[in-house]
């Protein structure tokens, strides 16, 4: 169940109308997981401030099971950061990307957890 959410201080009305779904499939992609599983989030025109000034950037996180790890992690940021440039134009100097590593008995889904689901 990766999510991927990214919070930032461009307007919306400055992110493509297609930056979800291209979103969602790239996460699908990199991850090697269906994309029927991956939720993506946008929060835009966040009031932000990134040393001393207020030009565009941006705070991600990337959520999942199992995904993580050293190698792959530096894997995961080359893609999601040259994407984020080129989709949003934020510099990849003003991009912060989390990777958050969930156990499935922490994940809610369909009224119950990821665990039950599983096994």
């Amino acid at each position: 169940m990766p999510t991927l959410s990214i919070t930032t201080n461009i307007p919306k009305y400055k992110i493509p109308s297609t930056f979800l779904a291209d979103a969602s499939k790239l996460v699908s992609q990199v991850l090697q997981t269906p994309e029927l599983y991956i939720a993506v989030r946008i929060k835009a025109g966040q009031q932000m401030h990134w040393y001393n000034n207020e030009s565009p950037c941006a705070l991600g996180n990337i959520t999942g099971t199992g995904n993580f790890g050293i190698d792959e992690n530096k894997h995961y940021a080359s893609i999601i950061y040259d994407f984020v440039e080129k989709q949003l134009g934020i510099p990849q100097d003003k991009f912060y990307l989390s990777f958050v590593e969930q156990k499935p008995s922490n994940i809610g889904v369909r009224g119950t957890t990821l665990e039950e689901i599983i096994q």
